[in-house]
């Protein structure tokens, strides 16, 4: 996006002096040439190369003040020689926190390795240093490419970041292998749901990744209809972004779970989706992210302070991006509610005020005011972790939608003979006759309204068992009730049992209404969840079976 450019070769710029700053000089020590993390202790062996063509980009770009700067040539050879060195005979690599001989791995490097290979082939102008880079860089893909044909993977979006950077490769070095293996991939069919969603549910992470892989296969194979693919989960993406800008990652099935998350990752999937899609939307998205940069110095993406951003290769090899600005469209994702059936998420939004229904998490709503949320769960002592409300069932009803739980267990009775328990030491119930089975099911009906939603509770079943109702919010607000008044701590908790209560976070104010405390047992009560020790926690008690009403407002 031309209007991008100039501001994104500033970010490219302010980061060189800090990659180099990072980079291991003492030639007696085994990191030399590569960037030991400070988590770590340690290089990831790939991100050697990684930070070679990225410095390489910058030393190439004659708009940069980088240009041509032996410093960043010179960095760029000892970071290749790093990552050559690391890399296997079968030519994979080693993620060395989890992944050993991974080609998966490989695939990922090669993502950004590749176009800045080309970068390097574009504009070298042939000294030594150059072409000994060059060489060096294509040493790593052809091997690279050997690693990922007999390689595998274990994760679902890996077979996208492989089938990718076999794709580019392939228009590298010209092997029909390579295309023989995309097509295993390919053939597997594209795990994107109708509704835009991806297997893994990882809005925080791996969605983008698979966007990443759909768009550099339709560019690197002209298969231009796996683009859709990537427009469907961008759009389902601004359903997907919570009032204070930060992505919803509630139920993700991977390590963003309930992470803090923005979204300026996903900018150059948007970038790339409008310029090829011609869709004006998609570019307004793009625009909007890149605009969040300043926003959020924190951010640690590959916009962020500090760091040398890979998606400056794609503007110096597409001249589109510099030329040209996309028209744009503002699209309205501030009112909306949507029911993705096929992931049993309910968004419903009304400018700053959100309201989250999960169909398959005992965390079974998130209502967020602005910066102010609370999650929400509920619970009985029923048979240890069988009492804990975890919804079977989402289903639409009149108004709203209902979450459906239900647990029957007792008892089993003697086999009169031998048996042996299970792995972990329990008794083998399968094969047993059942004694003084109970009952306990719960429908919790959440009904939105325009800048709240009311919450019904109606468990049944066996009679007598202590409840809870969870309200989970971030510490550092301050709590109001009739009773009392406080600023909330983390690992602080409360139970009220009557009226009302506000939360009030800045300028954002949650207000519920309804409390109920009929028994003193809530942070302890058996089998359900313990409290989540960096947040504050509200309680309210009954006895089950019971029928209550609780509504949250947002102020």
């Amino acid at each position: 996006m031309k209007s991008h450019y100039k501001k994104l070769l500033e970010y490219a710029d302010r980061g060189v002096e800090n990659t180099l700053k990072h980079q291991c000089l003492d030639a007696m020590s085994p990191e030399f040439g590569g960037f030991p993390e400070m988590r770590k202790g340690f290089t990831e062996h790939s991100s050697g190369i990684g930070h070679a063509v990225s410095l390489a980009s910058l030393y190439y770009n004659e708009d940069s003040k980088y240009h041509r700067d032996e410093r960043l040539l010179l960095a760029a050879n000892r970071a290749a020689d790093f990552t050559l060195s690391r890399q296997h005979e079968d030519g994979t690599i080693d993620l060395v926190e989890t992944n050993i001989h991974c080609a998966s791995t490989m695939g990922f490097t090669l993502q950004n390795v590749v176009p800045g290979y080309r970068v390097i082939k574009k504009y070298n102008q042939h000294t030594q240093g150059e072409d000994e880079l060059q060489e060096k860089i294509l040493r790593y893909i052809t091997k690279g490419a050997d690693g990922m044909v007999t390689g595998g993977f274990h994760t679902p979006n890996h077979r996208w970041v492989l089938a990718s950077a076999l794709a580019l490769c392939y228009n590298e070095i010209g092997r029909k292998d390579l295309l023989d293996e995309i097509d295993l991939y390919l053939n597997e069919g594209i795990d994107c749901n109708p509704q835009g969603e991806w297997t893994e549910r990882s809005a925080g992470i791996y969605n983008k990744v698979n966007n990443d892989g759909m768009i550099i296969m339709a560019e690197e194979l002209g298969k231009w209809e796996l683009l859709e693919h990537a427009r469907r989960n961008l759009y389902m993406m601004f359903n997907y972004l919570e009032p204070d800008d930060t992505i919803f990652t509630m139920n993700s099935h991977r390590q963003d779970i309930g992470q803090k998350m923005y979204p300026m990752r996903y900018y150059e999937n948007y970038l790339m989706t409008a310029h090829y899609l011609k869709d004006k939307h998609l570019a307004y998205m793009a625009d909007y992210l890149f605009k969040m940069v300043n926003d959020y110095p924190g951010d640690t993406g590959s916009l962020g302070a500090g760091n040398i951003p890979t998606c400056i290769t794609r503007y110096m090899l597409y001249d589109f991006l510099r030329e040209n600005e996309p028209e744009k469209e503002e699209y309205n994702w501030k009112k909306y509610e949507v029911f993705y059936d096929l992931s049993n998420i309910v968004r419903r939004r009304n400018n700053d005020a959100i309201t989250t229904i999960i169909g398959d998490s005992p965390m079974f709503m998130k209502f967020q005011k602005g910066l102010n949320q609370v999650f929400i769960r509920f619970a009985a002592s029923f048979f240890g972790t069988e009492g804990r409300f975890t919804p079977d069932s989402l289903v639409k009803i009149d108004g709203g939608y209902r979450l459906h739980y239900r647990s029957d267990w007792g008892y089993v009775r003697p086999l009169g003979k031998p048996d042996r328990p299970t792995k972990n030491g329990h008794t083998n119930i399968e094969h047993r006759e059942r004694a003084n089975m109970q009952v306990f099911e719960v429908n919790i009906d959440i009904l939105p309204f325009d800048d709240g939603v009311r919450v019904d509770i109606d468990s049944m079943g066996v009679e007598g068992l202590p409840c809870k109702l969870e309200m989970i919010y971030e510490p550092g607000g301050f709590f109001d009730c009739e009773q009392t008044e406080f600023k909330a701590s983390a690992g602080q908790h409360i139970m009220v049992r009557y009226g009302k209560y506000d939360y009030i976070k800045g300028n954002d104010t949650i207000r519920v209404e309804g409390a109920f405390g009929n028994t003193n047992y809530h942070k302890e009560l058996r089998g359900s969840f313990p409290e989540v020790p960096e947040t504050f926690t509200v309680y309210f008690t009954d006895w089950s079976p019971t029928k209550r009403t609780v509504i949250f407002k947002g102020l």
